[in-house]
């Protein structure tokens, strides 16, 4: 095992770093990042000391053994490419309660592993759900280090429109309290939720206050996606400033976006092409 860490005098800020030494060449590395408050990020790199690197982004309540995670993995080992992924804190591996879930928290460690396990080196982000608002966010954060973005389904304000859809005494029970608890549709049982999530989601309204997006942008979307809408996908490229951005719709092809893994790879590998 290989530790790493990175200090500054008189206070700590970063973390340590951990990374296992991999059982072949072509294996995935894990790794565990460990926030200035002892928080751990964990994850599995593949390393080929070549540029890019390529991150999935899971979406709200999944993590980097979900199906997509792992055909993706699997098809960068094939490749010969660099390619990470992780659990965002309270999910998986990593540390921390999943009610204390917020895209700032999600983009925080985010941002532990791409200035400091990979130390500024161009990336390629992948996406899904609210992983593909979070990987636009970041590609608006660190433009210089964010070369290019492949979003599935990307689920802009979601947490705003939940909201939204509330009767208005159950928003207020949920703003008094700091808890909600619901029954997730896709089979994950009860999930409770801090009104965090939603205080902290409208400082990223991104149909509200279009992003400036400079690296070339691909969004995967199924006409029957029944969790986000496809039109959301529309409304915010007609309202963002991306000059390379590109709207791949998939007939009959749901949220999960089940039964197109070879457009998925495809996609990627073009994208990947460009900015190798």
């Amino acid at each position: 095992m290989f530790l790493f860490s990175f200090v500054v005098l008189g206070r700590l800020r970063v973390a340590l770093f951990y990374m296992e030494q991999p059982v072949s060449s072509s294996a995935e590395r894990a790794f565990t990042l460990v926030h200035p408050n002892g928080d751990r990020v964990c994850g599995l790199i593949h390393e080929t000391h070549t540029d890019p690197v390529g991150i999935f982004l899971p979406g709200f309540a999944s993590h980097m053994e979900g199906t997509k995670s792992q055909i993706l993995a699997r098809n960068a080992q094939a490749q010969g490419w660099s390619w990470v992924r992780f659990d965002p804190r309270g999910v998986g591996r990593s540390d921390g309660p999943f009610q204390a879930l917020t895209l700032s928290r999600y983009l925080a460690d985010l941002r532990l592993i791409l200035h400091h396990m990979l130390q500024d080196r161009p990336v390629l982000l992948v996406g899904s759900s609210m992983g593909g608002w979070l990987g636009t966010i970041a590609a608006t954060r660190w433009p210089e280090q964010i070369r290019a973005l492949l979003l599935i389904a990307p689920a802009y304000n979601f947490i705003q429109e939940i909201f939204r859809r509330l009767p208005a005494a159950e928003r207020q029970a949920w703003e008094d309290s700091n808890l909600r608890s619901w029954e997730d549709p896709y089979g994950l049982g009860e999930l409770h939720m801090r009104f965090d999530l939603v205080a902290d989601s409208w400082r990223y309204d991104l149909l509200r206050f279009p992003p400036h997006l400079h690296c070339p942008v691909e969004i995967l979307h199924g006409s029957a996606d029944e969790a986000v809408p496809l039109a959301l996908s529309y409304r915010f490229a007609a309202r963002t400033h991306a000059p390379e951005l590109a709207i791949r719709p998939l007939p009959g092809v749901d949220h999960r976006l089940r039964g197109a893994d070879a457009t998925l790879l495809r996609s990627l590998q073009s994208l990947w092409t460009r900015i190798s």
